[in-house]
Formats: C-alpha cells, structure tokens, sequence
C-alpha cells in the first residue's frame, strides 16, 4: 500500500488554503485587492513552511504586532461606519497571520471558526444559491480538517512515520457521507423551526458599490461610455405568455421635467393615488414578479398597473408608477395586473407639465422641430420616427470619437445621430414638445430571455432602457421607442411586437432555474408559506391514511400546523428507535462475528500505532524497535498475538487490547 505522499503537516495548511480560497469566492467584490494580496502571501508562505517543517514562521510578538497593523489598516482603508467591508478584511487579516503559524490541532480549529465567521458576513452580502454552495464547501473542508489534523498530530509524535493515503481517503467518504446525511436533517429542521415575518435584518449593499441597469433620471451628456451589466434585475411569470421579448416594455420611472441635461421625475399631480379602477376580468395581464434588491424603490410592470398584491408597503403615484416605502433588502415577490391605459383627456397641469422646454434650447433645435410639425400629432410622430429610424442614425455604448468629455442633446441630434437610448428617447420627446405634442420619457426594461425549465423571463441589467410616451387624440399615451431596436445589445434583436422568443443558453437556463428555485423555497419561504407547506403536507397524509385504513379519525386539514409539536416528537422517537435499533443490530451482529473478523481487527488496531506490515509474523521487528523498555509493552504484546493468532479472539478481548494500545501511545507520547 503506497504511503501518501503529501507530509502530514502540510494538509493543515493546504486545507486552509482551500477554506480561505472559499470565502474569498463568497466575499466577493467586498474583499479588497490589498487584503486579498496580504492573505496570498501569508498563505504561500504557510504552504511552504509546512512542506518543509519550517513552522511558524517570525515570533509571537511580531506576528501579534503584524497583526495589529493590518487590522488598523483594514479599519483605515474601509473609512468608519463601513461595517462590512471592515469585517470582511478583518478576517482575511487574521486568516493571514493563522497561516503563518498553522501546526497543529488548535490552529486548526481557529481557521475553521474564521472561516465560518466570514460566511456569516458574506450572509449579510449575497443571498443566492453561490453563498449555499460555498457554505457547504466551506463546512466539508472544515469537517475534514478537523478529523485529519489530530491525526497528523499524532502521527508526528511517533516514530512510525506519516499517515497512510488510505487513513487520509476513508476521511475524505466518511466527511462526504456526513455531511450528505446531514443536509436532509438540516433542510428537515428549516422547514420546521418558526419563521419571522421580516428579516432579522435589513440588507444593504457596500457603500462603494456602484449600481448600474435601469436609473430613475436620465442623463445622456453626463456619460461617456455605458457598460453592459449582465446580472439579473427580476424574473417575471406572465399570463397570457407575451408574444415575444420585444412586446415587452417593463415601466419603471416615468420622467416629466426637462432640465435640459437631465430629464427628472414628478408628475404634475404627485400625490398618493387610492386603489386603481378595477379592469373586466381577463382583460389585463398578470405578472408574477421577483424582484433582485438592487433596484430602489421602484417596482416594474407591463403598461399601467391597475392592481397590486405585494406584502411590503407602496405607493401608487398619479401616472401609475408604483414605488415601495423602502427599499427592499432581499429579492422580493409581488403580483401585478396591468393593461393599456383608456383613453381620456388631459388636464391643464398634466399639458403644461408635457410640454415644457428648457427656457436655453438651442435655437437649431428648434427650427430642426419645426420641419416636422404641420397636421395632427399622429402625424408629427410618425415623421419623427421616420426621421430616427434612417441609417443615419446609429446605435453606440459611447459617445462619438469628437466628444471625448460627452455630447450635449443638440450634438446628437444635429451632428453626431450616434448614442444610446437615453439620447434617442430625450431627443425624441423634446422634438414632441417643441411641436406641440404632449410627451413624457419612462425608463425601465425592455425585452427578456425565456427559460423554459420555470416558465418565467429573466429580465437583466443589460435590458435597462428608455423610451417616449406621446399623448395623442383619442389614443392616450402611445409608446413611441426611437432607438434602433435591431443593434440594442442585451435586448435579444429585432423589431417590437415580431421578435422571437429569446432562450437563455442551455446550462445558463438550469443554473438561473436552481437559482429561481433557492429564491423560492429558502430566501422567500416566509409563514404563511410555511402554514401552507404544512398544511399541504397534512392534507396528502390524511388522504393517504383514509386511502389505506377503513375509517381512521384525522384532525381537519387547516389545523394540522397547530400539531407541529406531536409531529416533531413522532419524528424525534422514530429517529430514537432507530438508533436503538441499530446498536442492538451491532450487538448482535457482533457477538455473531466468526474469529477471522476479531483478527481483522486486530491487525487494524495496530497499525494506529504505526505498524505498516500487514504479513503474519511481522509484528516482532515492529515490537522490538519501540522507544521503550519491554515491560511497558509485553501486556499490549500479548493481549494483540491472543487475538490475532489465538484460538478464541472475541469483543472482550477487543476491549483489553484498545485500552493496552491507547496506554501505549500516551507512553510514546511521553518518551518523546
């Protein structure tokens, strides 16, 4: 049997590389590059220090002062009050100095419990289904560490040399098999345990984290270059299914005020709206959504929201833009129904509030308007378009070569005709205006990828877009999108109301489903879902037991949560029995084993002593050579040759010789 070749000292130290490793993955974007630098270094030498027994490296006092001055540059690099970020680099700082020092048991454990603490600040980071895998990962590594190292210890106490790979691989399974058998219990006992009704607390991302994807203004000339985000805004169940991603336009923000380099919200009657007129039945569309924390307060919706159904408190402004009073913490779910607005007449305020102009338009602009009006607003609109959609125009994430600090509107719309959305969609309701017609900028998402596997659309930060509403006669508020839809990245191609069904690449599907699935059974499992699981599951029990006995007494249905008690106790005795079972099953199993078994057994007791040579006989040579006087070891001698080689091995005799071994290797311990 071959020896494992990794000294037993080193696997210490490559386990908690590994466990580092993990949490950095788990950290994310929060672990700064000089914190990440510090650990590698620390963890390299650690590595090298325990190939080659050169542990610890620098003393006590330096490393406690190295120490020190990490954790106040941590404190100083994150700024006061940015608690995540100073914890995170913490950890990573005290990670460090362990490895500098990793030799045994004791630092071990302290690894593990830095480990386990970083996870728990990561917890306060992400949400998704990653922090469940590096969790696991994490606590896998942990266990085996936590097996491996007392024996690598031990092994380094005696004179019998290092562990054998095979020590090493029945460790690695047994964690495996562990852990596998502790996640059901785990999952058992998450659905068990009583549930707040609100997070204990309240996410917040990292101060320094920039957000990107839909915004609540627009401002085109305070950018140069827009970079593509892929990461998931929300995912939306819709009923009826949309004819396709371009037929869907998600309304966030809804833009009236026109500063000339910022378009802002703040309809003219920005007050708290009652409940919205119900619609006919099976007129609207349904929209069941789950929204990522990364988006303020806004929440999205195809064409005007007429109904509502969100646990979280909101408001529904006069223009039918819904906001919650806070920003969510984690991914939440709500329903909308929503509908084409009905056509009515507009107020004077609405009007006014429509057609304004900043007072310092340029008077280019103005006469480039005045091409396009004479006639009705259809008219003017359908000019207009045509003017934009002309292969002049050009669709670009920045700004021409010729304006390397950023074009104003009139550059784009005079000279350049190259930008993105944003420029499109301002430039667009300013000519509206300017001709007379009432026109508004909304933000938001457009388009979608459909994944099957869940029957939902994944709605990413790429497809954060903006377009016009028109106010025309006897239409309302017509949606009007100038942009070159064809060239829009991120937003699947092609042209509104014809595009065909974007699909999410094949193991990028199943990966947002499991995601999808994490979002719905553990992060949004809240009370009321865990009554109805239940409940759910008393149901299938009761019609079960009626299916299978002749007339069975069962409590009604809806009351089944109220006997949570009797069934954690029924789960907790069935579990007992079990174990009472499976001793009595050992017991008598071995009061059966034949003498071949007990001298298996020997054999395999002494090699936790070192012995290395299984063949019959060989045991003299190992006796001899042990750094102690023969009488410490004659009794343990004998004990072992009347179980390996006596007529009548048995468990008694089992027991005398674990005890004799164990008194042996605290005597090697000691001698040495």
């Amino acid at each position: 049997m071959p020896v494992f070749r990794l000294p037993a000292r080193s696997v210490g130290p490559v386990l908690a590389a590994l466990m580092g490793g993990v949490l950095l993955l788990a950290l994310g974007t929060e672990a700064e590059p000089w914190a990440i630098a510090v650990w590698a270094v620390a963890t390299g030498m650690g590595l090298y220090g325990g190939w080659h027994g050169r542990l610890p490296w620098l003393t006590g006092a330096q490393r406690l002062m190295l120490g020190l001055f990490l954790l106040i540059l941590a404190w100083l690099v994150a700024g006061w009050g940015n608690w995540l970020a100073i914890a995170s680099q913490t950890v990573l700082v005290l990670l460090a100095v362990k490895a500098l020092e990793m030799r045994g048991q004791r630092d071990f454990y302290q690894v593990a419990a830095l480990v386990l603490l970083g996870m728990g600040v990561a917890a306060w980071l992400r949400v998704d289904i990653l922090l469940g895998f590096f969790l696991l990962l994490a606590l896998y590594l942990s266990l085996l560490g936590l097996l491996w190292q007392p024996l690598a210890d031990a092994a380094a106490d005696r004179v019998a040399g290092e562990p054998r790979w095979r020590d090493f691989r029945y460790m690695l399974l047994f964690s495996l098999a562990f852990l596998l058998v502790l996640l059901p219990l785990a999952g058992l006992f998450f659905l068990l345990l009583p549930r707040t009704p609100t997070p204990l607390w309240r996410w917040a991302p990292p101060q320094a984290m920039a957000r990107s994807g839909f915004s609540a203004d627009l401002s085109p000339e305070h950018m140069t270059r827009l970079a593509l985000d892929p990461a998931t805004a929300f995912r939306a169940q819709i009923s009826p299914p949309p004819a396709g991603p371009g037929a869907l336009y998600w309304v966030g923000a809804i833009l009236w005020r026109d500063d000339g380099s910022r378009w802002r919200p703040g309809p003219p009657v920005a007050r708290e709206a009652g409940p919205a007129p119900v619609h006919p039945a099976g007129a609207g569309v349904r929209q069941e959504i789950v929204l990522s924390p990364d988006n303020g307060d806004y929440l999205f919706a195809l064409n005007r929201p007429y109904r509502l159904k969100v646990s979280a408190a909101y408001r529904r402004q006069a223009d039918g833009v819904l906001r919650l009073r806070q920003a969510p913490g984690l991914p939440m779910r709500y329903a909308v129904w929503s509908a084409p607005p009905a056509p009515r007449a507009l107020s004077a305020v609405e009007r006014a509030a429509a057609l304004q102009v900043p007072a310092d338009t340029s008077p280019a602009v103005r006469a480039l308007a005045a091409r396009f009006a004479g006639g009705g607003g259809a008219e003017v609109a359908r000019r207009l378009m045509r003017w934009f959609h002309q292969p002049a125009f050009r669709y670009s994430l920045q700004t021409p070569a010729g304006y390397p600090h950023g074009q104003t509107m009139a550059d784009f719309l005079l000279r350049s005709h190259t930008g993105f959305c944003e420029y499109y969609a301002g430039g667009l309701a300013l000519l509206l205006r300017l001709d007379g017609i009432p026109a508004r900028v909304v933000t938001g998402y457009h388009g979608g990828e459909y994944n099957p596997m869940g029957n939902y659309w994944i709605v990413r930060q790429s497809m954060a877009h903006a377009w016009v509403q028109a106010w025309l006669p006897g239409r309302g508020w017509v949606r009007l999108d100038a942009t070159p839809v064809l060239t829009v990245p991120g937003q699947g191609g092609g042209v509104p109301g014809t595009m065909a069904a974007s699909l999410a690449p094949g193991v990028q599907r199943l990966w947002d489903w499991l995601r999808w699935q994490w979002i719905n059974m553990v992060i949004d499992l809240t009370p009321a879902k865990q009554r109805a699981l239940w409940t759910s599951a008393g149901r299938r029990m009761q019609r079960w037991a009626q299916a299978s006995a002749p007339a069975p007494h069962w409590p009604k249905a809806p009351d089944w949560h109220r006997h949570a008690g009797e069934l954690f106790g029924l789960f907790g005795a069935s579990l007992a029995l079990l174990l009472v079972w499976r001793v009595w099953k050992g017991y008598r199993w071995g009061a059966r084993a034949t003498a071949p078994y007990w001298r298996r057994r020997a054999a395999r007791a002494l090699r936790t002593l070192g012995w290395k040579d299984d063949r019959p006989g060989a045991e003299d040579l190992f006796w001899s050579r042990l750094p102690l006087p023969p009488a410490q070891w004659t009794a343990a001698r004998d004990i072992y040759l009347a179980q390996r080689y006596g007529p009548a091995p048995d468990a008694a005799g089992e027991r005398l010789l674990f005890e004799a071994l164990a008194r042996l290797r605290q005597a090697l311990r000691a001698s040495s």
